[in-house]
């Protein structure tokens, strides 16, 4: 992996524009930053970018989202065997546990609240993709 391949996904084109300049303070090697409004069309941009052979490595999710949230995201995600190893983080203000417990169960690698900070981002994402992100 030399750079990486992230897709945001948040109703708020503020809050992507957040997340994609916290990712940038947080010294992260990223090539390509692909956006979407909401689940539905996350999992659009999942099923074309993803036939890539360049296949996204990271997709940073709200959950408050208008016609699919973050959770139903996650859980129509899991169900391609294509896209099912696409480490997911979700990004949000909804921190309860039972929500936090469902979305793992579902198959998020993590979670951080808004509004996130770039250390937290780099030590999320370092947990997540592990080595590889130490070789870049």
């Amino acid at each position: 992996m030399n750079s990486l391949r992230i897709l945001i996904v948040d109703d708020s084109p503020a809050m992507r524009a957040y997340v994609r300049r916290t990712v940038q303070l947080a010294s992260l090697p990223v090539k390509n930053v692909f956006e979407a409004g909401n689940g539905a069309e996350a999992l659009e941009i999942v099923q074309k970018e993803n036939r890539d052979p360049n296949k996204l490595d990271l997709i940073f999710a709200d959950l408050n989202m208008p016609v699919m949230d973050g959770e139903q995201f996650v859980e129509k995600l899991r169900q391609d065997e294509r896209d099912s190893k696409v480490p997911v983080l979700i990004i949000s203000t909804d921190a309860t546990q039972r929500r936090v417990t469902r979305l793992r169960e579902l198959g998020a690698q993590g979670y951080i609240s808004k509004p996130c900070q770039p250390e937290m981002i780099r030590l999320k994402v370092q947990q997540i993709l592990g080595d590889a992100i130490e070789s870049l």
